[in-house]
């Protein structure tokens, strides 16, 4: 209760936080899930002459189980953060200190996806590139783009975990976390 006896709106930052972490886990989940389903089925279905789709088999077996790992965890840490979602839009004090650890283990799991890329995904596409260019008087220019992208999803999924660590951590936003809120039209102004 505020200081004249009326209810204090809580802050909308666990609600739109929530909603937030339903939106992206579900739709990160969706993308995992249909990695993990595709799997190694990508090669199958190219139309490229036998060198190229022997390269692209090559390459596509260096990376499977990196690949399927990575989806594997993804999908995972999507289903927790979509769990996590319904906790903070119902302001539950579990769903705050859990937004804080999910957002240090996500934070965690991209520099060891980051390092990953950097030790297993980027060298194998490197061959890869060089096997379909031979012959070719010019390197072409998606292996660059491919090398950019890598770095351009970490600054994609960087910035959700650490707002959720930092709203999540302030004392106006744990106050609000597990507190009853009376319904409007049960207010009676004296």
């Amino acid at each position: 209760m505020g200081p004249h006896g009326y209810p204090v709106p809580k802050p909308a930052a666990p609600r739109t936080l929530g909603t937030l972490s339903i939106i992206f886990g579900s739709i990160v989940g969706a993308m995992s899930l249909f990695s993990l389903i595709i799997g190694k089925q990508v090669g199958a279905m190219m139309q490229t002459n036998g060198s190229q789709k022997a390269a692209f088999e090559d390459y596509m077996a260096e990376i499977h189980t990196v690949s399927m790992v990575q989806s594997g965890a993804m999908l995972v840490m999507s289903a927790a953060l979509v769990y996590l979602g319904v906790g903070q839009r119902r302001y539950l004090r579990s769903a705050a200190s859990a937004s804080v650890k999910w957002g240090l283990v996500a934070l965690v799991y991209l520099v060891a996806i980051l390092i990953v890329q950097c030790v297993v995904v980027l060298p194998a596409l490197d061959r890869f590139m060089e096997a379909i260019s031979h012959g070719m008087n010019a390197q072409l220019p998606m292996g660059g783009i491919m090398k950019i992208s890598v770095f351009f999803g970490l600054a994609f999924y960087a910035p959700f975990p650490i707002i959720l660590m930092v709203t999540f951590r302030k004392p106006h936003i744990l106050a609000a976390m597990d507190q009853p809120q009376l319904p409007v039209a049960t207010v009676h102004r004296s």
